[in-house]
């Protein structure tokens, strides 16, 4: 039986593609392991309740807008990954590793800012409206 051109690009074609797919797949494993440790790490590293007391004890000085203060401390400051982890890895690993790190870390940081500038918020209601005790009246602008 006589095969045509067509049957060898095709045969061709279908090879190339299983390759190129396979190239892939491994790629996207290398990404994914990356994300994974990183986001694992940022939850082991950042100390969350840090940033609870900051946007609580903020919210409870000058109410939400200071607790917004903490919030935003806590979406400028990016942590930065310790450099042992990523001794060794491709720069491929370590650029995606830093990125998902760094992402989570704000994530959790701002989680937790906020969490605290809604408890200080609501404690100084709470101290303000319904206890009456005002021991910062002379300098909240409100």
């Amino acid at each position: 039986m006589k095969r045509g051109l067509l049957f060898h690009v095709l045969i061709v074609l279908t090879l190339g593609l299983s390759l190129n797919m396979y190239c892939f797949a491994q790629q996207n494993t290398v990404i994914l392991g990356a994300k994974s440790d990183a986001e694992f790490d940022a939850e082991e590293d950042i100390n969350t309740t840090l940033w609870l007391a900051a946007g609580g004890i903020l919210g409870v000085a000058g109410n939400l807008p200071l607790g917004i203060v903490a919030m935003g401390g806590a979406y400028l400051y990016q942590p930065i990954p310790p450099v042992e982890r990523l001794l060794g890895k491709p720069a491929d690993y370590v650029s995606i590793y830093t990125d998902a790190y760094k992402a989570r870390a704000r994530r959790l940081q701002l989680e937790a800012a906020g969490k605290g500038a809604l408890g200080g918020s609501a404690a100084f209601c709470l101290l303000g409206m319904v206890l009456n005790i005002k021991p910062w009246a002379d300098w909240v602008f409100w």
